[in-house]
């Protein structure tokens, strides 16, 4: 495994445990100030945040692996993780939303907030030999 490819997967780890703490913490907050409903409805933004960040480890492994072959394969890997993540978002989103009833504004804390987590992230990219 290459360095950077060590890099991003501690990184993505650190990120979805970072962002798990938070959304844990948000869907408290809510469990306490509005009750379960919201709680939930919080838990499930979360988990639409922690999915995506996995799905983009993912993806970036994948590009890695394809770049090895081919840079501009590698390349297209990437920018279609970034739409498939995109539109992921936004149909569970409306599914949450729509279908499942839950509390938009619950939603979108949880999910904005454990968008905080890559703010939180300190990233070393210094190769130690």
């Amino acid at each position: 495994m290459s360095f950077a490819a060590k890099v991003m997967r501690a990184t993505v780890r650190r990120v979805l445990v970072i962002q798990l703490a938070i959304v844990l913490t948000v869907t408290a907050a809510f469990l306490v100030m509005q009750g379960g409903y919201a709680a939930q409805s919080a838990m499930y933004g979360g988990a639409i945040a922690l999915f995506s960040t996995w799905l983009m480890g993912w993806r970036i492994t994948k590009a890695a692996h394809t770049a090895a072959r081919d840079v501009n394969q590698g390349a297209f890997v990437i920018y279609a993780g970034a739409v498939q993540r995109f539109l992921l978002t936004l149909v569970l989103m409306a599914l949450g939303m729509g279908s499942l009833k839950l509390a938009p504004v619950a939603i979108l804390a949880g999910y904005a907030v454990a968008q905080l987590a890559y703010a939180f992230n300190k990233v070393d990219t210094q190769l130690r030999t």
